[in-house]
C-alpha cells in the first residue's frame, strides 16, 4: 500500500472590521491570538490598520462586495459590533469586547500594533521641508470618518462632546509654545477643523501620523486618533476625556484628564452627556504632560 501524509489543512478566517480609525485600531490588538485560530484575512473601510501585518494574509478594502471570491473562499466569516454588546455596561476595555465575541482568551497585555514604517521617509521629507526639527502633536478635534471625507463639507462629529473647547485648546497651544520654544506644534486635524495660531496643519495621511508620532516629543488629544495610535507607537501623552471612559477605550501610559477626575476613574462621577467632562483647565494639561514619564511601559487602562 502507498503512504501517505496528508498536511493538516490551514483554515481561512474572514474578519469584518467595521467603524472608525480607532476601533480598526484596537482591533489589530487581536490578529497574534486569531493567527493562532487559522490564516487572517481582514475585510474593512481602514485597511491601514492592517497593511503589512505579517500575521494577516490579505486585507480587503470594502467597497468591495462581501461576495468577493477571495471571501467567499473563506472557511469563516466573522462579524461582530461591540458596541452593541456587553460593552455597553461600561465595564470592559474595547479590545476585551473583541475578544470575548471572536473566542479569543483577554490578556492586559494584548495591545495595538500598526505597520507604518513604508512611511519613514515620506513623514521625514515632509518635516523637513516644513523646516521642522522636535515637534509635539496635538488633536483636539475629530468624529469625522476619513473615508470618503470632503473638505468642502462643513464640520459635523458623531460625537461632539469629545472635542476639547477651541478657546481653550488654544491656550493649551499658547503655554506648550512658552515652554516649549524651540518645538514645533503639530495640529493633526481634517482641512475643515478647528486650526490654531502658532500651529502647523499636517495634511498627510493618517497612516502617516502614526509613523509621525513615533518620533513626536508627546502629544496632546482627546480620545481620537493619536490616542490609539499611542501604544502602537509607543508614545506618551496627555488624553483629555469627555462623553468616552479612559478604561474602555485608553491607556494607562497616558495621562488620562477629565474635569470630574484626574487619577482613577470614578465611575459614579460619569454621566455621558455632561459637557463638562472635557472642561480640563489648560494649565493642568501643560503640568502633566512636563511630567510625563517617556520610559513608562505602554498598556491598557484598567481604573
Amino acid at each position: 500500500s502507498r503512504n501517505r501524509i496528508t498536511k493538516k489543512q490551514i483554515m481561512l478566517n474572514t474578519y469584518v472590521v467595521e467603524g472608525g480609525v480607532g476601533k480598526c485600531t484596537t482591533f489589530s490588538a487581536l490578529i497574534p491570538k486569531l493567527k493562532e485560530k487559522g490564516d487572517v484575512q481582514i475585510y474593512t473601510p481602514y485597511i491601514g490598520c492592517f497593511a503589512s501585518n505579517p500575521d494577516v494574509k490579505l486585507v480587503l478594502e470594502q467597497t468591495l462586495p462581501l461576495q468577493d471570491a477571495r471571501i467567499m473562499a473563506s472557511d469563516n466569516i466573522f462579524y461582530c459590533e461591540p458596541y452593541k454588546s456587553n460593552f455597553q455596561f461600561g465595564k470592559q476595555h474595547i479590545i476585551e469586547s473583541y475578544c470575548e465575541h471572536h473566542g479569543v482568551e483577554y490578556d492586559k497585555s494584548m495591545l495595538p500594533k500598526l505597520y507604518t514604517e513604508h512611511h519613514k521617509d515620506s513623514v521625514k521629507e515632509w518635516l523637513t521641508k516644513n523646516e521642522i526639527g522636535k515637534y509635539i502633536m496635538i488633536q483636539f478635534s475629530g468624529g469625522q470618518p476619513q473615508m470618503g471625507f470632503n473638505a468642502n463639507n462643513q464640520y459635523t462629529n458623531n460625537n461632539p462632546n469629545r472635542n476639547y473647547q477651541p478657546y481653550l485648546a488654544q491656550q493649551v497651544v499658547n503655554m506648550l509654545r512658552e515652554e516649549y520654544k524651540d518645538t514645533t506644534i503639530i495640529n493633526c486635524v481634517l482641512p475643515n477643523e478647528p486650526h490654531y495660531t502658532d500651529t502647523i496643519r499636517c495634511d498627510l495621511h493618517w497612516t502617516q501620523l502614526h509613523e509621525m508620532l513615533k518620533d513626536a516629543e508627546g502629544f496632546v488629544a482627546i480620545d481620537s486618533c493619536l490616542q490609539h495610535f499611542s501604544p502602537s507607537a509607543n508614545k506618551q501623552g496627555v488624553v483629555i476625556w469627555g462623553s468616552t471612559r479612559w478604561t474602555q477605550f485608553g491607556y494607562s501610559h497616558n495621562k488620562n484628564l477629565q474635569f470630574h477626575m484626574t487619577d482613577k476613574w470614578n465611575e459614579e462621577k460619569f454621566i455621558d452627556n455632561d459637557p463638562r467632562n472635557n472642561m480640563v483647565e489648560p494649565k493642568l494639561i501643560i503640568d502633566e504632560f512636563k511630567k510625563l514619564d517617556t520610559n513608562k511601559p505602554v498598556a491598557l487602562a484598567t481604573e
